[in-house]
């Protein structure tokens, strides 16, 4: 956990739980429970604008994660052959140790982001603010988000027709499903959980599946109650006995496209004028694009699906075998068979923040019955060990001339999309310090301040820049750092990141006025080949940088030419550290309005603002005079 949650007083709880409280007030249908919340401790019991449970009826095809859980579960501590535990690498690495870690999937999921998909405060916040900003399309901006966001509520209202409305502000014909409704629905609050995952159909494969267009059958269908999963013959018969589904073989479960299916998404644009649908789609994140264009992608030369980076714990080899389930007893049938390789389902990716605020917050987001205290911190460590696989930073043709210091420093993306990826709130960049032969700092940029905010972030998150409506010929280049390929003063900071114009290209934080890239200057994957990748993903205002993706290679070189004082003496010392972050400042700022969940994130964020995390670094000297 970051220091600033770490360091997080029983007496600033206390604030926060009084503010929260405040809002579960007013809320409208929040799932507040009423009544004397004063415990006599700094640290009182609050109620949840979100109350979670474990178990839920079944709704149509889809039943409670916890339900899964009854078989897909570890084996007791201790009993041997042992089940979906971490090895024991002085014993074997290839097989669970009785005494290892539970990592089964309903245990790694239950504190993952995808379980959180709906209380993710963030994500409300967004959700709530786009629909204050265009109240005349609230309804249909509820039912887009919750595609993928709640799919299983989302997907029985509309195969069922219960629980949707129908009003001026909703563009479908059946109705759409609300976030009232969410709030009232157990099967909404559960994220992306088994049963929708599992149930959507091999049609992912037919073509390009994106934007939530996912297939889930309903209960008429032949096929419903259908579990896909990745492993050849499965054994069906005490599934069908517990819970009555029936697994298959499905090839798409190993398959990128599957995730395609929600983590590509093209949403409307609305003209900045007349706040109007103007037939146009914005990529606000192309993941699966991305990973096509890479050498990690089927055509590539180090083919690797996202399952295979996302569904993975390093001490999980690619030769541990594990039977991937226990009786409903709890005890281990070893007539069933051991399964390889086998797909942790934490599914980390780079978002610290939510996880963190989770487990600071696992009360007063609902989480509390559900997720032992340390489960969240766990899982975003996890995290952090995948975001340090992500990129490399590697100095070069360092130089000190007598009154200038030189050197490049390259990043290289090892991920199978841009980096930084998904949702325009992310971006990363480079921070340098040089020392002299004395220990005083002769150049210091682009390192975060306690709340992680860059000193250029002032200047953006000023009122002209995060104002909703700019006026005519407002001129947006003030209000982002421009592609730096050369750094010789400190306020030049290379940040790589998606800025978003409107129709009348002028920079918004609202998702659905983007029309246009101001900017797109994300490092590609290697392999990304601008002359054939498909437009939507092409890098934006990376023009004179002859170096950026040189020979589709995945890279960027800076050079930096930094003046010296007079008065600084050789050998210097640079430390450069490549930092990411999953919400910029400018995002945080623009999550505001009245809702009850809009202000619930502007309180978490003020307390926990979103981190910046290490992704790579380098340290050198450099004492050679030219």
């Amino acid at each position: 956990m970051n220091t600033n949650v770490a360091g997080l007083s029983g007496m600033v709880r206390h604030v926060v739980a009084v503010f929260i409280i405040a809002l579960a007030g007013c809320s409208d249908g929040g799932g507040g429970s009423s009544g004397d919340t004063d415990t006599g401790d700094d640290d009182p019991v609050l109620p949840s604008l979100t109350t979670q449970i474990e178990h839920w009826e079944q709704t149509g095809v889809f039943i409670a994660a916890a339900d899964c859980g009854q078989c897909h579960t570890a084996s007791q501590p201790g009993e041997d052959p042992a089940v979906m535990r971490s090895p024991d690498p002085l014993v074997s690495e290839n097989q669970p140790s009785p005494d290892g870690e539970d990592i089964s999937p309903f245990y790694d999921w239950k504190s993952s982001v995808m379980a959180n998909a709906f209380t993710d405060p963030y994500f409300r916040a967004v959700m709530m603010h786009e629909t204050e900003v265009f109240p005349h399309l609230a309804g249909f901006i509820e039912d887009t988000c919750l595609t993928c966001h709640s799919p299983m509520a989302r997907t029985h209202a509309h195969q069922t027709g219960v629980s949707l409305v129908q009003d001026e502000s909703c563009l479908l014909e059946d109705g759409c499903y609300r976030a009232d409704q969410a709030l009232e629905d157990p099967s909404a609050r559960e994220g992306i959980s088994c049963t929708a995952c599992h149930q959507i159909t091999d049609s992912v494969l037919d073509g390009y599946v994106h934007s939530g267009d996912y297939e889930i059958v309903d209960e008429n269908h032949p096929d419903a109650f259908t579990i896909y999963g990745p492993y050849q013959n499965p054994r069906g018969q005490a599934m069908q006995n517990q819970v009555g589904f029936t697994p298959e073989y499905g090839m798409h479960m190993g398959d990128s496209r599957h995730c395609a299916s929600c983590h590509d998404l093209f949403t409307p644009t609305l003209d900045m004028v007349t706040d109007e649908p103007n037939g146009e789609v914005f990529p606000e994140q192309t993941p699966y694009t991305e990973w096509a264009a890479s050498d990690f992608g089927p055509d590539g030369s180090t083919t690797t699906s996202c399952q295979q980076c996302h569904m993975a714990r390093q001490e999980i080899s690619e030769n541990y075998q594990t039977r991937i389930a226990v009786m409903a007893n709890g005890a281990v049938n070893l007539n069933w068979p051991e399964r390889i390789p086998y797909f942790p389902h934490v599914m980390v990716g780079g978002n610290t923040w939510l996880l963190e605020t989770l487990e600071l917050f696992r009360e007063e987001l609902g989480r509390a019955n559900i997720n032992e205290e340390g489960e969240f911190a766990a899982t975003a460590e996890l995290t952090r060990e995948l975001l340090k696989t992500s990129a490399d930073l590697v100095p070069a043709n360092a130089a000190f001339s007598g009154t200038e210091l030189a050197f490049d420093l390259t990043i290289t993306n090892k991920t199978g999309h841009k980096l930084p990826t998904s949702f325009p709130s992310r971006r990363i960049w480079v921070a340098t310090r040089v020392t002299d032969s004395a220990g005083a700092v002769v150049f210091d940029s682009g390192f975060p301040d306690k709340n992680y905010q860059l000193t250029v972030d002032a200047a953006f998150t000023s009122d002209a820049c995060m104002a909703i409506k700019k006026p005519a010929g407002f001129d947006s280049s003030a209000c982002y750092q421009p592609h730096i390929n050369r750094v010789t003063t400190p306020e030049e900071i290379p940040i790589y990141e998606v800025v978003m114009g409107s129709t009348t290209n002028a920079i918004t934080h609202v998702l659905l006025y983007a029309s246009v890239s101001l900017k797109d200057n994300r490092i590609p994957p290697s392999g990304f080949d601008s002359s054939v990748v498909p437009p939507e993903i092409l890098p934006e205002g990376v023009d004179g940088d002859a170096d950026f993706n040189l020979n589709n290679a995945g890279q960027d070189t800076i050079t930096y030419q930094l003046p010296m004082p007079e008065t600084a003496k050789p050998p210097f010392r640079v430390e450069s550290t490549l930092y990411y972050q999953s919400i910029r400042p400018t995002f945080v700022d623009a999550a505001h309005g009245e809702h009850p969940w809009i202000r619930e994130f502007e309180t978490i964020a003020s307390i926990n603002p979103p981190p910046a995390e290490v992704l790579a670094s380098a340290n050198f000297t450099v004492d050679a005079v030219e």
